[in-house]
């Protein structure tokens, strides 16, 4: 049986409750994969113990699901955002992050008293910034869609109803962190600074290749050491254990052609590479591709590397018969970003909300 616990206001149109993890009954987590599965395009997470929230959400109307969400109050983020990073005037001089994901509703008062709840728990347990959605880190489902100019959704895109974000900010919440994605439909198109960028690493002993599909597990660990380095500033960065990042990664490859995931070595290591796999939801349409992740060391003498990297994806995509490439989920105002702007248009932005508690 579900243990509720007391909701902290009454006399709305919907009763919203919260349930420990340890309290969630089997029958209730059924009902809550089964309003996850109702929305298109599998915009929310199903299983809502994945992630291992603190807490478990829900908002109910004439014993119908109405909205759901799970809290964390325990982030592990390696760089908390100060108060003046978020633009919140926030209690304290300390900010105590929270996080709000696994989020769904079918309407916007529903949403919005599901969203009090959610920043009452989390305020009760010290936290006083709350942010979403995300499904506790950054490796998970996180951020909504908030503009989009209607170009096809592409592969592994999260996707979402636009109405979300209005529940969000109807709550009080506000943008904290923009994303966007990009498409390039001149692949064709060389970057000028190719040519003397290739020299320069060269003369390094930086070289570029394929990933290796006959060593893949040499090839993901040391993806996964220049990953750690590399994201380490990213916005609410957390580290990932070894195990779970290559078997995520693994999963990931599968879906790749070996040859248009490009790294690049110095002195026998990785030091970059540009993860890109074949968009599946355009296979009968233009061929696309989708240049998901990009990183390298924070060796300086690598600057430029980013370029090259993406101009050897372009290049050989192109001679594949790719004629338009995605450059997915970026964070706005990064160096990915200003690599991106050289080649295409934007076709989606994306936003992460917080609101001081």
């Amino acid at each position: 049986m579900t243990e509720a616990l007391s909701a902290p206001h009454s006399g709305c149109l919907n009763y919203t409750f919260a349930v420990k993890p340890e309290s969630l009954s089997s029958e209730l987590a059924e009902i809550s994969t089964k309003f996850a599965l109702s929305f298109p395009h599998e915009c929310v997470e199903p299983t809502q113990t994945n992630g291992t929230p603190s807490l478990y959400l829900f908002a109910m109307y004439e014993g119908k699901l109405t909205a759901r969400c799970s809290i964390w109050t325990e982030t592990k983020v390696l760089f908390p955002p100060s108060a003046d990073q978020l633009e919140l005037r926030v209690a304290g001089s300390d900010v105590k992050l929270g996080f709000i994901g696994h989020y769904a509703a079918t309407s916007l008062n529903a949403g919005l008293e599901l969203l009090e709840l959610a920043d009452f728990e989390l305020k009760k347990r010290g936290c006083n910034v709350a942010i979403g959605p995300i499904d506790g880190s950054t490796w998970r489902r996180y951020r909504l869609i908030s503009q989009s100019c209607g170009e096809r959704i592409f592969s592994l895109e999260p996707v979402n109803p636009l109405s979300w974000n209005k529940h969000f900010t109807d709550a009080g919440y506000q943008v904290v962190k923009t994303y966007e994605s990009s498409i390039n439909r001149e692949l064709d198109l060389r970057d000028p600074d190719s040519k003397s960028l290739k020299a320069k690493l060269q003369r390094q002993g930086v070289k570029l290749r394929s990933l290796n599909a006959k060593n893949i597990d040499e090839d993901l660990e040391g993806i996964f050491r220049v990953t750690m380095e590399a994201m380490q500033n990213n916005f609410l960065f957390s580290p990932i254990d070894r195990a779970s990042f290559l078997k995520e990664q693994t999963r990931l490859t599968s879906l790749a052609d070996p040859e248009l995931v490009v790294v690049a070595e110095k002195a026998g290591k990785i030091v970059g590479y540009l993860f890109a796999y074949p968009d599946q939801n355009s296979a009968a349409f233009q061929p696309r591709l989708v240049m998901k992740t990009i990183a390298r060391t924070q060796d300086e003498k690598l600057k430029g590397l980013g370029r090259l990297l993406y101009q050897e994806v372009h290049s050989r995509a192109y001679e594949k018969g790719f004629r338009e490439a995605v450059h997915a989920l970026y964070a706005k105002g990064n160096k990915a970003n200003a690599i991106s702007s050289m080649y295409g248009e934007a076709i989606r932005s994306y936003a992460l909300y917080g609101k001081a508690l």
